[in-house]
């Protein structure tokens, strides 16, 4: 019995962890992003798929690499 609840509540933590993935078309059109549109639609990739985080840190990256 104690196995079985210790089993559903991974399963449960696993399908919270896992963060929604968008196109490069519908992170383009949110409003997350409208102020970076251009430079989203630059650095993603057509029929991929992204993460906030990913798409986040794609920006960051590429923005650290314009200081140098």
């Amino acid at each position: 019995m104690a196995a079985r609840k210790k089993r559903e509540s991974e399963a449960e933590t696993n399908e919270r962890a896992v963060e929604p993935r968008f196109g490069k078309g519908q992170i383009v059109a949110s409003e997350k992003y409208r102020n970076q549109r251009d430079l989203v639609n630059a650095l993603l990739d057509d029929g991929e798929t992204y993460t906030y985080e990913t798409v986040d840190g794609l920006i960051e990256q590429y923005k650290k690499g314009l200081v140098k």
